[in-house]
């Protein structure tokens, strides 16, 4: 997906860009406050400024969406697997422990997704960090007075 903005700020490689919603079913999108804030007709995004765009910028963005289905499902696939095996690990491991059944699969439970969320947090945090960021791939106009 495509949208165009105006660099806020500018740091280094990455800057602040501010959108404007142009599309009508964004105003009853159950995401809005995700993307543009409660009350908003504007949203702020972080976006990778490998042009080097200056505040007061027009700019152009790419969200990269493919990449962001594929981390979605990778995220709440491995929630999903995780649940499962703790609940089915808990109840193997009940006749060990000194808990009924429910209680030991309870805490497989708890202990697979507190697990798992260390380990995607950890994965998003280094693998992904660059490659899911907005990007900024054309500067459509530059501020007066900038080179």
């Amino acid at each position: 997906m495509r949208d165009k903005g105006i660099v806020v700020t500018a740091d280094e490689d990455v800057a602040q860009v501010e959108v404007q919603c142009f599309i009508e079913s964004c105003q009853n999108c159950s995401a809005k406050s995700l993307c543009i804030g409660q009350n908003q007709s504007k949203g702020l995004l972080t976006a990778r400024n490998t042009l080097h765009a200056c505040p007061g910028d027009e700019v152009e963005i790419e969200i990269p969406d493919t990449k962001y289905s594929r981390a979605l499902i990778l995220l709440f696939g491995s929630l999903l697997v995780a649940s499962l095996l703790g609940i089915g690990l808990g109840s193997l491991l009940s006749p060990l422990l000194p808990f009924s059944s429910s209680v030991s699969s309870l805490l497989g439970l708890l202990g697979a997704l507190v697990i798992a969320g260390i380990v995607l947090f950890r994965y998003f945090k280094v693998k992904n960090k660059a490659s899911l960021y907005p990007v900024i791939v054309t500067i459509m106009k530059k501020e007066e007075g900038q080179r």
